[in-house]
């Protein structure tokens, strides 16, 4: 009798109908809005109340059609086309208030939605926390999905928001009705959906939520870049960028629909793309692979500093180029600036806090150290995203000790602050000072941002200090706090806010000048401060236990 074996035959592998790939979508939705609710609201409230802010300024220092077309005369230079674009109708309030805001909204906006999809994308995948929510009956683009479409409703709301502002501050021409400001918030959202596509598709290319948030910046940044060449050349390459097309449609001018088409067509584009490298490739895994790092590392990468300067030096590098090109735009139009806002009376006095050349260059150097205080606190920050990640623990595993470890990191913000203000200020003033033949401007005027350092540094501090006692909340915190203080000093006497709130404000409280003299009581106070802040919150990061994400 011969035995039979009977040969056992593979199940067929189950493959997930299409009709799944979107299952659990709307739990998905719930899900990001939950997680997000505060990013989500920061975003839009800063982006619009900004842009409600540049409205309610410009409407107290433009008072008079003079004044307004002196304005489209001294913005009508290489410098202002290059950096924030020239509106067609600059010589209107709409105009004016395009040319001042519009280009910082929509770079803004667009960053902030790259960085919020990798947040639910790539990052996640990262954690593991995708593959945790797929085993259960999830979709293979559900996650996505939602992402996709919790951002794809703040850029709408942010479009909404600033053509309703813009409609509200009356900023469209007599006799055009409101289709100005229709077409400037259709504007704002079609960029942002473009950069909701560049962060998809970043997230799909990169292997690490760092590489996609790199990657994602970095095509926006040249997308601006040959923007920036094509205004100052032939316009060729402006009509090579998207932020050129939104730039094209000209709101209060030529009020054009059919360059917000190409947005939205190129926004679908990058999402069917991002949606199709989704499908095939292995999760966790990216499209372009990890590089093998080399056999050796330097002997610097064993210290918290050396690595972090490594891991920070992106950020560095473009920071550092910012306050280089502001610098030297800034100085470039101190002279035309100055008589135009003399010729525009008491509000621009309001805004200056004096008359002459000295208020507008104690103006611009704080605005350098307002430049200067966000490079200090995303450096800071890392601080807690390190712990979060899991970065930490393997650095602590050893003899390194955590106030060791956190003094090394702090040194970033605290040296490199230091040499943004005075490259700042040594630009403006060297630059100015080329103009009226004065080469003593540079060194005074780097001296004078210098002062602002302590004031960086109590930003420094009050973010050490929320790390160490509420660390899963200390960036979004930190980041409010900040926020709410770059607007109470800027905007905070033009609209009449008590002098004693003003005054115990790190930035205020900074000697004003040159147009003040020099006090050195509010500067070693606020580095007592921020000593005391920092020792604080890293003594307490040292007794507590790592709270990773």
């Amino acid at each position: 009798m011969t035995a039979t074996v009977a040969t056992p035959v593979a199940a067929p592998a189950r493959v997930r109908p299409s009709s799944d790939a979107l299952a659990g979508l709307g739990t998905m939705v719930r899900f990001i809005l939950r997680r997000n609710r505060v990013r989500l609201a920061v975003w839009f409230l800063v982006l619009v109340v900004m842009y409600q802010y540049v409205v309610s300024y410009y409407r107290t220092i433009f008072t008079t059609q003079k004044s307004l077309d002196e304005f489209a005369a001294v913005s009508n230079t290489p410098g202002i086309k290059a950096l924030t674009g020239l509106s067609p109708a600059a010589n209107t309030m709409g105009g004016a208030v395009w040319t001042k805001g519009w280009m910082t909204v929509v770079l803004a906006l667009a960053i902030g939605v790259v960085f919020l999809v990798t947040r639910s994308g790539r990052a996640d995948e990262e954690l593991g926390r995708t593959e945790l929510l797929r085993s259960r009956v999830l979709g293979v683009h559900a996650y996505s999905m939602a992402s996709w479409l919790v951002n794809g409703a703040l850029c709408v709301g942010v479009g909404l928001g600033i053509a309703l502002v813009s409609i509200g501050g009356h900023l469209d021409p007599a006799g055009t009705g409101v289709a100005g400001s229709l077409v400037l918030g259709a504007s704002v959202t079609g960029l942002g959906l473009v950069g909701l596509g560049v962060g998809a598709v970043a997230g799909q290319v990169s292997s690490t939520s760092r590489g996609a948030n790199s990657l994602g910046a970095t095509v926006l940044i040249v997308f601006y870049v040959m923007r920036m060449a094509g205004d100052l050349g032939n316009g060729v390459l402006t009509w090579a960028s998207p932020i050129g097309w939104g730039q094209h449609m000209q709101p209060y001018a030529g009020n054009r629909w059919w360059p917000f088409a190409l947005l939205i067509v190129l926004a679908v584009l990058l999402l069917a793309v991002a949606g199709w490298l989704e499908a095939t490739r292995d999760l966790g895994a990216g499209l372009v692979p990890e590089r093998a790092g080399r056999s050796s590392a330097p002997a610097r990468y064993a210290t918290p500093l050396g690595l972090a300067l490594r891991l920070q030096r992106n950020p560095i590098i473009g920071w550092t180029a910012a306050i280089v090109l502001g610098g030297m735009m800034f100085g470039s139009v101190v002279q035309a600036m100055t008589n135009l806002l003399t010729d525009a009376g008491q509000g621009a006095e309001n805004l200056l806090r004096g008359t002459g050349v000295a208020a507008l260059l104690a103006l611009l150097i704080n605005v350098m150290s307002l430049v200067t205080v966000i490079f200090a606190m995303q450096s800071t920050v890392t601080l807690r995203s390190d712990e979060a990640s899991g970065m930490i623990e393997p650095q602590l595993a050893g003899a390194l000790s955590r106030w060791r470890w956190a003094l090394q990191r702090l040194l970033i913000p605290a040296v490199w602050s230091a040499v943004l203000l005075l490259i700042g200020g040594y630009l403006v003033g060297s630059v100015y000072g080329a103009s009226i033949h004065d080469a003593s401007q540079g060194g005074r005027l780097a001296l004078a941002a210098l002062a602002y350092w302590p004031a960086v540094m109590v930003f420094v501090g009050l973010a050490v200090l929320l790390w160490g006692y509420v660390p899963r909340l200390a960036i979004p915190i930190a980041w409010g706090v900040m926020v709410a203080m770059w607007f109470l000093t800027m905007f905070g006497e033009v609209f009449g806010l008590p002098q004693w709130l003003l005054n115990a404000l790190p930035l205020a409280a900074t000697p004003y000048q040159p147009l003040e003299a020099m006090s050195w009581t509010p500067l070693v106070v606020m580095a007592l401060v921020a000593a005391v802040l920092t020792w604080a919150g890293i003594d307490r990061f040292a007794r507590r236990d790592v709270q990773p994400a």
